[in-house]
């Protein structure tokens, strides 16, 4: 297959059936794709033309070379290698890599259903797994995507912005996304006293924060400056993330929706609309968080403004 050059806009990809769960290494948020994905190579085309569809910007080219898919990132080159991201000099050592997080993202959150059986047993393990062996994934990708391979590099690119009455530093390529979403929530709040309430109930808002993934070896999104974490004054005893309820409750998957704190859908849906997915649709829920993942979402066949 002939090299392709990406222009334009956020394209949408189609794929097979999902299921909920979690990579067996217990690394992904929450959805994994099927045996619907095909092969390890039209795995490599899907998600490499993905992240060339959602970041035109930043890369300028995506061929199969070299046995792999690849794409040409701010001028250097970064293969599949089986979901790992990596450059040239780290492909003979792939398997001392983690592979990153690829899932189909759903549309709609779905219904309600209480883990049981194997998917129960994965998920309660998750914790102790992740404890006992932090996942490592490399960061080379997301560095040179972001332009931020040191903290002192990420500080740079961050800038102070004012977002629903508070103020945080994000990435300054996000600022003109998350300016646009403040003005639809806040237009959605004249119509929908449920967004008012979340509006005038918010505590604080976080974005920017150069660390790792809690109880991984793997750097955050926040380091980035690249998610946002929204929560309100008083949880009033619902729970938001998973690591907070698993260090009190080792069935903390059977919480169901009725008990976690839920932002108002049509605050969701506009994050989505502007690339970002919500954790609240993880397994491994995380409530107040959205991350900027416009790949996923060509992934999954959904369409990102511009």
């Amino acid at each position: 297959m002939s090299p392709v050059r990406v222009f334009g806009t956020v394209i949408v990809l189609l794929l097979g059936a999902v299921a909920p769960g979690i990579c067996q290494d217990g690394t992904n948020q929450g959805w994994v794709p099927q045996t619907s994905w095909g092969s390890q190579q039209n795995r490599g085309e899907q998600v490499m033309r993905a992240y060339a569809a959602a970041f035109p910007q930043a890369i300028a080219w995506v061929e199969y070379r070299e046995g792999d898919w690849a794409v040409l990132l701010r001028g250097k080159w970064f293969y599949y290698a089986e979901g790992r991201l990596l450059p040239e000099d780290q492909r003979e050592k792939a398997e001392s890599w983690a592979r990153q997080s690829f899932y189909t993202y759903p549309a709609e959150l779905s219904p309600w259903k209480e883990p049981e059986g194997e998917q129960a047993e994965r998920l309660g393990n998750v914790l102790a797994n992740r404890k006992a062996n932090p996942p490592r994934r490399n960061p080379d990708f997301y560095d040179t995507l972001w332009q931020s391979h040191t903290r002192a590099e990420s500080v740079a690119n961050q800038v102070q912005i004012s977002f629903l009455g508070k103020s945080f530093s994000v990435h300054r390529e996000l600022e003109g996304r998350l300016k646009k979403i403040d003005t639809l929530i806040r237009q959605a709040a004249k119509a929908d006293p449920a967004v008012q309430a979340y509006i005038d109930e918010i505590g604080s808002i976080g974005a920017w924060n150069w660390r790792n993934v809690a109880v991984t070896a793997s750097r955050s999104y926040h380091s980035y400056g690249a998610a946002v974490d929204i929560l309100p004054k008083n949880l009033k005893g619902m729970a938001t993330y998973w690591q907070w309820e698993a260090d009190k409750n080792p069935e903390w998957y059977k919480i169901s929706y009725a008990k976690r704190y839920h932002p108002p859908p049509a605050v969701v849906k506009v994050f989505e609309q502007y690339g970002f997915c919500w954790g609240g649709k993880w397994a491994l829920f995380d409530t107040m968080h959205f991350e900027y993942r416009p790949e996923i979402m060509a992934l999954s066949g959904m369409k990102v403004e511009n």
